[in-house]
């Protein structure tokens, strides 16, 4: 099975991103993880390493995406898809403000990443309608997390949408949107352009503020 690890960096997290949150970019936590014998583990051994020997570095969140990045990059996980949840894909960016201004301007303004006239209420269990797409808000933890379905017209189930917020240092936040459960490959691609476009405007108007 080919290494992912060139799509894993430039497509979901750059290993700038990755030293400035935890001390160490993509090669120094490959080399680690090779080190300590890594590759015969399952996931929540190396999860669970890297909370017992790395806890001061990393937080749940980025123990979960080093882990997730290791195994694609050693052929342990097949990129795009996984037991349970189907396709999946994840972009994330880099935004230059702190959690709260991030979770402020996505909640406030959904139009960026929902589409122009977009009006949510981010509270769960609540439903949305917008023009092409349908979902209910699961999930809301201030300044953490935001789960919701999302339905396109024509998929015959609801994909699970989350935004994942974690500080990075210096004021700025690593916004990432997480899509699972994807019907298929061509959506899991048209999802990475729509999603990271997303992103960048999230950026953007951060940035304008």
């Amino acid at each position: 099975m080919a290494s992912e690890k060139g799509e894993l960096v430039l497509d979901r997290i750059s290993s700038e991103a990755l030293r400035e949150a935890t001390g160490r970019d993509w090669d120094g936590w490959l080399a680690t993880l090779d080190d300590a014998g890594a590759s015969g583990w399952n996931h929540k051994e190396i999860v669970a390493y890297l909370a017992r020997e790395h806890a001061e570095d990393t937080s749940s969140w980025w123990r979960q995406s080093i882990t997730v990045g290791f195994e694609q990059a050693r052929g342990l996980r097949v990129v795009g898809e996984t037991a349970g949840t189907g396709f999946q894909v994840g972009v994330q960016r880099t935004v230059a403000a702190t959690v709260t201004k991030v979770w402020d301007l996505i909640t406030s303004r959904p139009d960026l990443w929902l589409g122009e006239g977009a009006s949510v209420a981010f509270a769960e269990g609540e439903r949305y309608e917008l023009p092409g797409a349908t979902g209910e808000i699961r999930i809301v933890k201030p300044g953490d997390r935001l789960r919701m379905t999302w339905q396109p017209e024509g998929w015959p189930a609801p994909a699970t949408l989350q935004f994942t917020l974690a500080e990075t240092g210096s004021g700025k936040t690593a916004l990432q949107a997480h899509l699972e459960k994807l019907p298929d490959g061509d959506a899991r691609e048209a999802m990475r352009t729509r999603w990271r476009e997303a992103l960048e405007r999230i950026v953007a108007a951060a940035d304008a503020r």
